[in-house]
Order: structure tokens, then C-alpha cells, then sequence
């Protein structure tokens, strides 16, 4: 349930001190401690963090020295870090994809550069041609678009090729750099973890990354740049050494929710407090509300757990996401979240699924799990809670005598659907958007759905899942149920 009265007016508040704090687009870009000396120029390239939540950015130079740089840039923001003038120094920025907007600073100076874009991209910062200038390319609907200036969008691309680049499926983040030593940027995507620079006619792999968020950078100033990983659950970075032969060494430096980047920035002053040092998230149940929900809500929803609003509120749609974490995990199911979850967290993965080349987009329920996997163009959309059947004895109506709740197990597909309450004229039953896989089982929205097996044999969901999967699910879909999948070995 939503909070009302003071608890609406508490979170209300939370809510806009993070928003007015974060606001100031237009102010001077400074260091937190003016007058500071400058220390020698950098060897290689610093890394980064970007709190969004405070609107600060914390630059580590090779020494271990922060400079704090801001406010500049808010929630939901994508920070972005290039040398947009050519003068060998990296400035900031950010996309804004909600609003279509880029927002860039070049040269330290106090003014705000903001470009059009288009809205709801993912940016990645690359100088694709080696004039000395970065710009910002963006993808859209699974395709990358390399732009050849600032504030342009597709349609506008004049470059040697404008045709867009196919990324590979699911990708979820893009990375760029001179990976080759060529001495021109390439992009690379991320996608199951895997990061793979992209190319016209096929590309080369750069390592795996598993869930932690990627940054690349030239990081010992041979002239080619490696790609390295920000870990949110142990707030550390890590990095492969010299020639990539030694194994990653981290760096711990900020907090969960903290964005990473790097950057050539030359001089910095490097005398500022670094940012705050803190791994994992606290203990948490219903009805919390606060930053640190909203962090809990974006690390959950990354992992497709979680699809409702990043409020920072920790009601219904939340404790159904950390109850759906452990059941994949096989821990105890409680709707709390607990304090050795941000360890598991940091090790997540989903468990092996069924391969089924020719059905990229169907549905897998997990009955020993209780969940539900969408998977869309091959790739997991979202883990679903789900209850089946209970394994006991009723009586049935429509039978005249006790039978055994069971969901029935195999290969289907969706054959019936029908919108909103659905409601069984003989025993009275009702449920809520009902997909047929059988004449007599169903995939449908319920008002109880407990942690456990319960129903007489249908798939329950929550009401708003069920609201959820209206767009992604149709007649003719795949539709697999099974108790526990035990992938081949060879």
C-alpha cells in the first residue's frame, strides 16, 4: 500500500531534497576546495564516480587523490566523460535520455553546453574517426548509430558509413575506445556479460565483465585502452595490469548507486575528501522508504527482478522482487531484505535455462524455483514470481469428487486470452488476465500469491505482473513448464 498522510509528506520530501539538490545545471563546475595546488599531469587515465544522488563527481588520480568536481547532473543521468573541444583534456557530461537532451562542459569552463538528442538511447562517448574529438553515438531499438558530431541524431549522421551497426541481443551498456591501437575509437558492447567491440564485418571479444558496471580507459599510457569494471556490491574498481597477464587488482573507492567513468583530465588538485566508502545496502522491509530503497529498486530491476517505479518506497512491487531474488538463489523466501544479501548479490546469476534455438521469444516456468522466466529475442526480460499447484487433495465441483492439485508439466503454448476478471460461474473463482496453455490451466493474475506452491493448478502471478507481461505475451507463444532443468555435460 502507498503511504498516506505524514508518510506521503516524509517521502515527498526525501524525493524533492534529492531533486533540488541536483538541479544546479547551470552553476560553476569547480573543485571543491578552490585554491588548491595543482598536482604533476596524470600518466594514463583517472578513473571516476558519479553520485547521482548528490549531483557530485569524485576524480582518482594514479596516486590515490580525489578531486571533487560539481554540482553537475541528477538522477537518471548518464554520465559521460570526453575531450569535446580536441584540447587533450576530458571534460564532463551527461545524457538525459528522458528529456532527449545532452548536456556537456568543455575546458572547465562555467557554462553548460546542451545539445538536442534524441530521447530513450544508450550513449557511448568514442572519437570514431581520430580527429582529437570525442562525440556522443547513440543506440536505439538494438542498433548503433555513430554520429560524427555533438547533438545529432541518427538521420543527421554524414559519416564514411551511416548505416547503423545490429548490437548483439540484450546489449546493456556500450563502452569506447582505441581497443586496437590504431589510434581511432571503437564501441563495445556488454551484453550477458560479455564485452564485444563492434564492427561491420565482425569484431573481437574483450573479456567478461559478469554483472559489474564496465568502463574503459588507456590505463597504463601504452596507447591502447582495456576495459575494467566498477563492482557496485564491494564499491571497487578493478582493473586488469600490464599486457593484461596479471589478475584484475580492485580499487575500493565510493559507494552502491555511484557511477563509474575515466578520463585523461591532465592537472588535477587532488586534495578533496574522497567520496564515502560503503559496500552493500542495509537490512530492509516493507514499508521503508529513502534513498536506499530507490538504490535497492535500480539493482533489482538490472537484473530483471523488479519493474515497478525507482520511488525509493519499499511496498508490495519490491518485497515480491527480493522474494523472487531468493527464490532463484534457493535461500530461505522472505520478503526482506537482508544484510548478507548484498553479498549474494554481488555474485548473481541467473541459472542455466533450457537452449530452444528456434523459439527466441517464449516463456519458462521453474516450478521447483516458482518463478517465471519472459524471454524475449533469446535473452531473459524478466523473472517473475510466480505459485503452482499445491500437490494436495480437494474436492472439485466441476469433478464431483477430490482430486490432486497439480500444474501440468511439458511443452506448450498460449491458446486462450482474455482481459481483466474472469470469473467461473460454478465454484465462483475469479482471475485476472488469463492465458490459456491448456483447456483447463492458465497463466493468470491472483489477488494471493504466496511464496509457496498453492494454487489447484493454474500459474499464479501478482496482479500487476500480470498487467506487466499484457504487452510481451501472445496466442502462439511457447510456453514451457518443468521442475528443475539440469543443463547437458560433456
Amino acid at each position: 500500500m502507498r503511504p498516506t498522510g505524514s508518510e506521503e509528506r516524509r517521502l515527498r520530501a526525501i524525493e524533492l531534497g534529492l531533486v533540488l539538490s541536483l538541479a544546479l545545471l547551470v552553476a560553476p563546475l569547480v573543485p571543491a576546495a578552490p585554491g588548491a595546488a595543482a598536482s604533476p599531469a596524470l600518466e594514463g587515465q583517472a578513473l571516476g564516480l558519479f553520485d547521482p544522488y548528490a549531483g557530485l563527481w569524485y576524480l582518482r588520480d594514479a596516486a590515490g587523490h580525489t578531486t571533487r568536481l560539481g554540482p553537475f547532473g541528477r538522477p537518471g543521468d548518464v554520465p559521460l566523460v570526453g575531450d569535446w573541444d580536441g584540447d587533450g583534456v576530458d571534460t564532463l557530461g551527461v545524457y538525459r535520455p528522458e528529456e532527449g537532451r545532452l548536456i556537456l562542459r568543455a575546458s572547465g569552463l562555467p557554462i553548460a553546453f546542451v545539445y538536442p538528442m534524441p530521447g530513450g538511447g544508450l550513449p557511448v562517448v568514442a572519437d570514431t574517426d581520430g580527429d582529437g574529438r570525442d562525440t556522443v553515438s547513440l543506440a536505439r531499438g538494438g542498433r548503433l548509430y555513430v554520429l560524427d558530431g555533438l547533438g545529432r541524431g541518427p538521420e543527421e549522421s554524414t559519416g564514411p558509413d551511416p548505416l547503423p551497426l545490429p548490437l548483439p541481443p540484450g546489449t546493456e551498456a556500450l563502452v569506447g575506445g582505441d581497443f586496437d591501437g590504431d589510434g581511432v575509437d571503437e564501441v563495445a558492447a556488454v551484453h550477458q556479460g560479455r564485452v564485444e567491440v563492434i564492427a561491420p564485418h565482425g569484431g573481437f571479444g574483450l573479456g567478461y565483465v559478469g554483472t559489474a558496471l564496465p568502463v574503459a580507459g588507456d590505463w597504463n599510457g601504452d596507447g591502447v585502452a582495456g576495459v575494467g569494471v566498477y563492482d557496485p556490491w564491494r564499491a571497487a574498481f578493478r582493473l586488469v595490469e600490464r599486457e593484461g597477464t596479471d589478475a584484475p587488482r580492485a580499487v575500493p573507492y565510493g559507494s552502491l548507486g555511484m557511477l563509474p567513468v575515466a578520463g585523461a583530465f591532465g592537472a588535477l588538485p587532488g586534495k578533496d575528501t574522497p567520496p564515502p566508502h560503503r559496500a552493500g545496502l542495509p537490512a530492509m522491509a516493507m514499508g521503508e522508504v529513502g534513498p536506499e530503497v530507490a538504490l535497492l529498486q535500480q539493482e533489482l530491476s538490472r537484473r530483471h527482478l523488479y519493474r515497478g517505479a525507482i520511488d525509493g518506497e519499499f511496498g508490495p512491487a519490491a518485497a515480491y522482487a527480493v522474494l523472487t531474488f531468493h527464490k532463484v538463489l534457493g535461500v530461505e523466501r522472505t520478503w526482506e531484505w537482508e544484510e548478507e544479501d548484498s553479498r549474494r548479490m554481488a555474485a548473481f546469476i541467473l541459472p542455466p535455462l533450457p537452449e530452444r534455438p528456434e523459439e527466441p521469444d517464449r516463456v519458462e516456468v521453474d516450478v521447483g524455483r516458482q518463478v517465471l522466466y519472459l524471454i524475449e529475442d533469446h535473452e531473459v526480460a524478466a523473472v517473475v514470481p510466480v505459485s503452482t499447484a499445491g500437490g494436495y487433495l480437494y474436492y472439485s465441483v466441476r469433478s464431483g469428487g477430490r482430486v490432486r492439485a497439480r500444474t501440468p508439466h511439458g511443452d506448450f503454448t498460449l491458446t486462450r486470452h482474455s482481459r481483466g476478471w474472469s470469473c467461473d460461474s460454478l465454484t465462483g473463482w475469479c482471475i485476472y488476465n488469463p492465458w490459456n496453455f491448456t483447456p483447463m490451466y492458465a497463466l493468470h493474475g491472483y489477488g494471493e500469491v504466496p511464496a509457496y506452491p498453492a494454487s489447484h493448478g493454474c500459474v499464479r502471478l501478482p496482479i500487476w505482473e500480470s498487467d506487466l507481461l499484457e504487452a510481451h505475451l501472445l496466442i502462439g507463444m511457447p510456453f514451457h513448464v518443468w521442475d528443475e532443468y539440469r543443463p547437458r555435460t560433456r
